[in-house]
């Protein structure tokens, strides 16, 4: 185990998980251990509240058995980022429609984003900025129709947390695309 995961700390949040999520007592003992064994070696706690991963219950159709997958949150790819040593900033946001906002890719990339004071009006765009320690810089943005995207493949895209939190999910989305860039 990583020096900040003692043994029993990682035990009672696995029991925490498993009480709060009870369909996990119905996967595999082997694929519920393995993805707390997957949490520890990443060093993320899967405890599903700090948002650095979860377990989750699924069924394996070709099996026929119920198994756990272990999926990194947004917060754990950015702790591993941070981890990683590389990075010296990460930040997302939000553009609306009444903000100033342009970017452009190829040779000479650029970004800016001056929010609008007062009402900003409909999101619709994301963005993500990574800062590295060599001086790099790597960004991505998303419009919300790229978003709608991710959120239509989602297994619960008209889920509350999309309907309450939709400006959050799309910071998300974004974070998690910019991630597979990143090092980690």
């Amino acid at each position: 185990l990583p020096k900040h995961i003692g043994a029993d700390r990682l035990i009672r949040v696995a029991l925490t998980a498993i009480i709060t999520n009870p369909a996990l007592l119905n996967c595999t003992t082997s694929s519920l251990i393995g993805c707390i064994l997957q949490a520890a070696q990443l060093g993320l706690m899967p405890d599903g509240a700090v948002g650095e991963g979860y377990l989750i219950p699924f069924r394996n159709t070709k099996k026929n058995i119920m198994e756990c997958q272990f999926i990194v949150g947004y917060r754990g790819l950015i702790t591993l980022a941070y981890r990683s040593g590389q990075i010296i900033s990460i930040q997302a946001r939000a553009v609306y429609e009444n903000d100033r906002f342009k970017y452009s890719f190829g040779l000479n990339e650029d970004l800016e984003h001056i929010p609008a004071s007062g009402s900003r009006g409909q999101i619709t765009h994301v963005y993500a900025v990574i800062r590295m320690k060599n001086g790099g810089v790597i960004f991505d943005v998303m419009s919300k129709d790229d978003v709608e995207d991710i959120r239509r493949m989602s297994k619960n895209p008209n889920g509350s947390v999309w309907v309450q939190h939709y400006d959050e999910m799309a910071i998300k989305t974004v974070i998690r695309k910019i991630s597979k860039r990143t090092p980690l």
